[in-house]
């Protein structure tokens, strides 16, 4: 039985302290930790050793990549920012992106609105914004995603790693 703990944040419009802040609470605790874009930091800036990390509409640095796959024993995660795939009018474009990895977990960000939905197989994650949230929840928020064989479980934590329990979600597999 397989079993994985992903950390993923998206959003932080320059602000390099939360970045580094989360992935020093997480790094080395956690099997992997995701950034879905938007940190208009330099794609070459150590804080992004240890980190997937993907471009966003404000990442104006080439050195990003417009999407990532990353793949476990059993378990599959397409990343990208989103606004590539047209979010902010409809699912699928980012949907049929997340049928050709053939993924698990989508993650995307770009919104700034934490959410947690299934569509078939797959489990579509945004994190929110560490930074500047917008919509009906205004807490700055970073996700946990645990994965077993059986089930997927996403819940949000604040910038100082408190539950933040009214959005978790937990998927079958």
């Amino acid at each position: 039985m397989a079993s994985y703990t992903l950390i993923v944040m998206s959003d932080s419009h320059g602000d390099r302290e939360i970045v580094e802040e989360i992935k020093n609470h997480y790094l080395g605790k956690v099997d992997a930790i995701f950034h879905n874009g938007d940190s208009e930091l330099p794609s070459s800036d150590p804080v992004w050793e240890g980190i997937h990390v993907v471009a966003g509409n404000c990442d104006y640095d080439a050195g990003y990549p417009n999407t990532l796959i990353t793949r476990f024993p059993n378990v599959t995660i397409a990343q990208t920012h989103g606004h590539l795939y047209g979010i902010n009018f409809m699912w699928d474009k980012l949907d049929l992106f997340a049928q050709e990895a053939d993924a698990d977990i989508c993650l995307y960000g770009h919104l700034h609105r934490a959410a947690a939905w299934q569509n078939g197989k797959t489990v579509f994650v945004n994190p929110g914004s560490v930074l500047q949230p917008r919509g009906d929840v205004m807490e700055k928020l970073y996700a946990k995603i645990e994965v077993t064989d059986h089930k997927i479980v996403v819940s949000y934590y604040t910038r100082q790693h408190e539950p933040y329990p009214s959005l978790s979600q937990e998927f079958s597999r």
